[in-house]
């Protein structure tokens, strides 16, 4: 699942930074309140991020959420989603 030595740490860091990144975009535009059922779901997709899970299809379902949270936000961050999508698409490759 992870490589071993420097490597391994640095996905590691880098799965960890994906998940928060995701946990951030979802929760940044929030001007009302957010569903439990959205909340679980981005906890278990973070999670799968974290633990190397199904990371291409993660991956996938993770950038599906950034846009469909970018297509109904009032105020859309794009600057923090193409940081998002970028790290995202490192993970996928």
């Amino acid at each position: 699942m992870f490589p071993a030595g420097a490597a391994g740490y640095g996905l590691l860091l880098l799965r960890v930074c994906a998940a928060g990144m995701l946990i951030r975009y979802i929760t940044a535009g929030a001007t009302t309140s957010i569903a439990t059922w959205e909340i679980v779901g981005v906890s278990i997709l973070a999670g799968a991020f974290s633990l190397g899970a199904f990371t291409p299809v993660t991956c996938c379902v993770s950038a599906v959420v950034q846009v469909s949270t970018l297509l109904r936000a009032v105020k859309p961050d794009t600057f923090l989603l193409g940081f998002s999508l970028c790290v995202t698409a490192a993970l996928f490759l």
